[in-house]
């Protein structure tokens, strides 16, 4: 049996255990599009057909996918939300660390990702493709948080990370409503008015390079005097770019560690453009066949992960290489290729009995 058959069978395993899909048809397209996908790197429709384990016409496998993509009966939210549920259940007794950050596609979409922290990385737990370029607005980031809180498991401790584009005063009052807590890095433009102070901006209150401090009970500008806030401030060494990082909490190191995780979905956007499967190579122009594709990728990835994971336990990859791959890569990359080495010499794709798909904790 071929690479891709074999991994065909393995995915579409995967994919019918955890959800109800009605016509069999839309489960099978799926798993066909993510063996492409995995096979080619690319989500190309016209590359991805050329790998697919199907005895017909690459023009008409390729239109299989395009009607796929345009199915409404694929709602990407159901069918990944099972998933999203299940992560978040597993760390509901831990310190949730939410990531919520943009990333261009391409010159017509942007996606809105809201994902969380684990082992350096990120992992998708819903996303809303913009059709337009730019910051997104309130309204689309409302959206999201709303959404999120749905998913949430009761009684979960939550601190919301973002970057400039989200840390304005209508965001914190947003995290607060769904008693989150959060960590959000500030324009150096905005002013602050310090305990029994004077207005000033961030930037003129910018820490010397090499140092930190921290603010307690802040002001948050002259128009719409939020507060308090509370901030902690930092500049690496040899940086010309601090951070200004405002939380509800009371400020320590731990809130500047905390930011610091927010990292983690830039590597994940890396994973799933260059460094993976080239999501930014797509040609769709319209947001909710772009975001059915996307499904795809995020469920490879995820699936790649919990791959990974069992690699992990049972140490599989100091079988694949004198250094275990963990210590040079992340862990979807080492999984990506140790999937790969198996497919080409033919051997089991699924690291032992206990492996369980779409569980990454």
């Amino acid at each position: 049996m071929s690479g891709p058959i074999r991994l065909y069978h393995e995915l579409h395993s995967a994919l019918k255990g955890w959800q109800k899909w009605g016509r069999p048809e839309l489960v099978q397209t799926l798993a066909l599009l993510m063996v492409g996908i995995f096979e080619t790197r690319d989500v190309r429709l016209s590359r991805i057909a050329e790998r697919v384990p199907l005895d017909i016409q690459e023009d008409n496998v390729a239109q299989r996918f395009r009607r796929w993509l345009k199915n409404p009966q694929v709602d990407t939210r159901a069918l990944y939300d099972p998933v999203a549920l299940g992560i978040l259940r597993a760390l509901r007794h831990t310190r949730v660390r939410i990531q919520i950050d943009r990333t261009e596609v391409n010159e017509q979409l942007n996606v809105l990702m809201v994902s969380v922290y684990y082992h350096k990385r990120a992992i998708p737990l819903l996303w809303q493709v913009l059709s337009h370029k730019g910051t997104s607005t309130f309204k689309e980031r409302n959206a999201v948080l709303t959404h999120l809180d749905k998913l949430q498991p009761a009684g979960c401790s939550v601190v919301i990370l973002g970057d400039r584009e989200f840390g304005q005063v209508d965001m914190m009052r947003s995290i607060r409503l769904h008693n989150w807590d959060y960590c959000l890095r500030v324009k150096g433009t905005h002013f602050v008015c310090p305990s029994r102070g004077v207005w000033a901006t961030l930037k003129q209150l910018a820490p010397v390079a090499g140092t930190q401090y921290f603010l307690t009970d802040v002001v948050l500008t002259k128009a719409q005097c939020y507060g308090p806030v509370h901030f902690a401030l930092a500049c690496q060494k040899d940086s010309a770019d601090p951070w200004f990082i405002a939380t509800n909490l009371v400020p320590t190191h731990r809130t500047l560690r905390d930011y610091a995780r927010r990292f983690g979905c830039e590597e994940m956007f890396s994973d799933l453009k260059s460094r993976g499967f080239h999501l930014d190579l797509s040609q769709l122009q319209h947001p909710e066949r772009f975001s059915r594709l996307l499904l795809a990728v995020v469920l490879l990835y995820v699936w790649v992960l919990s791959v990974a994971r069992r690699l992990c336990f049972t140490q599989a990859t100091k079988r694949f290489t004198s250094r275990p791959l963990f210590k040079r890569y992340s862990r979807f990359q080492f999984a990506r290729r140790w999937l790969a080495k198996q497919l080409t010499l033919g051997k089991p794709l699924i690291p032992d009995d206990l492996f369980s798909p779409w569980r990454l904790i």
